[in-house]
């Protein structure tokens, strides 16, 4: 993950690292607060992105939520659709790798602990609370399921 974000034909404003081991829930809270940017996108640190990635988020920031598509390694998932209001209700299709208005997260109280997954609550809360979404169906990156402790937030 490291080397993909060093790679970005658009470097990030700020590459913030969590490496401890508190719980993501917390980590991703903490990063949230110290960032300065408009935007922030959570990096998991088993995700590959490919050079393009910031690049095509930033050239498409029109939303309060922007996301890519992706390929994806290690499950049989197939992410890449656009927006459909409401489905958050009923499922998560949007992967945890998008650009998220920095004062919408704070706004809905940022990530919370659930017993299911903290991204899919976090885009179900800025959906309620009427934040607007954006998909480039361009792939940008490769979701990688496997085992991973660090997140990263690029802003």
């Amino acid at each position: 993950m490291l080397n993909s974000v060093n790679l970005q034909v658009v470097k990030p404003v700020q590459h913030l690292i969590a490496v401890d081991n508190q719980p993501v829930v917390p980590k991703l809270n903490k990063l949230i607060e110290i960032a300065s940017s408009e935007y922030v996108v959570q990096v998991d640190d088993d995700d590959l992105l490919y050079p393009n990635h910031v690049q095509v988020l930033n050239d498409n920031l029109i939303a309060d939520v922007v996301w890519t598509w992706c390929d994806v390694t290690g499950r049989n998932w197939d992410p890449n659709q656009g927006y459909q209001k409401g489905e958050l209700a009923y499922r998560n299709y949007i992967p945890s790798n998008c650009a998220i208005r920095r004062e919408a997260l704070l706004a809905v109280g940022g990530h919370i602990e659930t017993s299911g997954h903290h991204d899919h609550e976090l885009l179900r809360r800025l959906e309620a609370a009427g934040y607007s979404f954006h998909n480039v169906p361009v792939k940008t990156w490769n979701y990688r399921f496997g085992y991973s402790k660090n997140t990263s937030l690029n802003v």
